[in-house]
């Protein structure tokens, strides 16, 4: 029941209240060199996480590969 209430509150703030959900005036500014960084950080805030879980994603896959060959190793041993 809390649950429903917090997002019905939530909702009736976003739609009595639009103009407190304007963006930052560095969006919209008018030198190209603001806007530039502006897009260029949000380049780089958005493929920063996607490049961090590829990361841990090719790590895991180098260490399992590694135990499995060694498992194969020392079982050829035996």
């Amino acid at each position: 029941m809390r649950a429903v209430f917090v997002v019905v509150l939530a909702l009736s703030l976003v739609v009595l209240l639009p103009e407190a959900a304007w963006a930052c005036p560095v969006c919209f500014d008018s030198s190209d060199e603001n806007r530039q960084a502006f897009i260029a950080t949000t380049v780089f805030l958005s493929l920063l996480p996607l490049g961090m879980v590829a990361g841990a994603g090719l790590y895991v896959r180098k260490r399992s590969r590694d135990l499995t060959d060694e498992s194969s190793n020392s079982e050829s041993l035996d």
